[in-house]
């Protein structure tokens, strides 16, 4: 468990986690180790879910990990987004883990949910729920929580936006999701597999339009922290692989997906902002997302001279049909500070 995790709160005043000790300056080079998971409990045979879930849960807690960080998704695509599905039956697998897990909320607890095959919910009153279910104190999930800070009222609109600083190190969960991030802006993408309205569709792009300019926001404040207080990386988790579905060698990264970016792509705010602030900040930059169900690490930013930015690292996370997880060891006195080594699970 993690002993040495504090949070940075405004000021110069610190909130440890409950029964955390003093945190001294000479602990603020531990080494910690960080397990990254999310896309999971997708089978729908039940006893196979159970098992995959049994084994991912058996194997973080025999590494002894300081804690986790979930990078959304809790079911699969095409069932019942029910309280009990995306609410009771995730908080119970949270509690099974020995430490804390960081959650960032996935496209497919909320912004998919409208889908006749999830149960043709709206999307909005789903967000609220997970809100109200998982954000509703300052502290991750989990039997053994430690404290985060969050950017809106405990529960309610912007909660699920979360960081604490450990080792060092700043975590940061950003509300970044699949589906264009919930903007609408074709007419497939809001009838396809669902009977939403013009409205209800008008209804979602608003709702990103507000959220959109919060993450960019939490995102910039993040930054600043890390640099004022000279902290020796950043580790950003959200949902969304905002890469896809581009080939980024041979420039594809910029003759194809930076090109993509304009104002019907949902993720476009997100990127500029991350691209500014990683190349204007000293330390380490790993940003972490699911969403495509295939492990990943690769170094997609460019600097303007066509160089790649050597601060910065993105890893994708197992999924699907995939239990496996990715072990990151973060110690602050190296030079990467982030290394990242995947656990296979069969």
């Amino acid at each position: 468990m993690l002993k040495k995790l504090l949070l940075a709160a405004s000021g110069s005043c610190l909130l440890l986690a409950a029964n955390a000790p003093l945190v001294m300056a000479q602990e603020r080079a531990e080494t910690l180790k960080v397990g990254l998971w999310g896309d999971q409990f997708y089978s729908k045979d039940a006893t196979e879910k159970a098992q995959r879930t049994s084994q991912t849960i058996e194997s973080m807690n025999a590494h002894k990990l300081n804690f986790t960080m979930y990078a959304g998704d809790t079911k699969n695509g095409s069932s019942e987004c029910s309280d009990k599905a995306i609410g009771d039956d995730i908080i119970s697998v949270y509690n099974r883990l020995d430490m804390p897990t960081l959650y960032t909320l996935g496209d497919n607890e909320w912004t998919d949910c409208h889908r006749t095959s999830n149960g043709a919910y709206d999307p909005l009153e789903r967000l609220s729920f997970l809100r109200k279910t998982f954000f509703n104190k300052a502290t991750t999930q989990g039997k053994n929580p430690i404290a985060v800070e969050r950017q809106g009222e405990l529960g309610k609109a912007y909660s699920e936006n979360s960081r604490f600083v450990a080792s060092n190190v700043e975590f940061v969960a950003l509300a970044v999701t699949g589906s264009n991030n919930n903007l609408v802006v074709t007419e497939k993408q809001c009838t396809k597999k669902s009977k939403r309205s013009a409205e209800d569709c008008a209804a979602a792009s608003d709702e990103y339009k507000a959220r959109n300019a919060k993450n960019i926001e939490w995102l910039k404040e993040s930054f600043a922290k890390a640099k004022q207080d000279q902290l020796a990386g950043i580790a950003i988790i959200i949902q969304a692989d905002i890469f896809f579905p581009f080939e980024l060698s041979d420039g594809g990264y910029e003759d194809d997906f930076m090109k993509s970016l304009d104002d019907k792509n949902g993720f476009t705010d997100f990127f500029n902002t991350l691209i500014s602030e990683t190349q204007s900040y000293d330390g380490q930059v790993v940003l972490i997302n699911g969403d495509s169900h295939f492990f990943k690490m690769d170094k997609p930013m460019y600097n303007p001279n066509g160089q790649l930015t050597a601060n910065f690292t993105r890893v994708q996370v197992f999924g699907e049909e995939d239990n496996s997880w990715i072990e990151m060891t973060v110690n602050p006195a190296s030079e990467t500070v982030f290394t990242f080594s995947p656990v296979m699970l069969n």
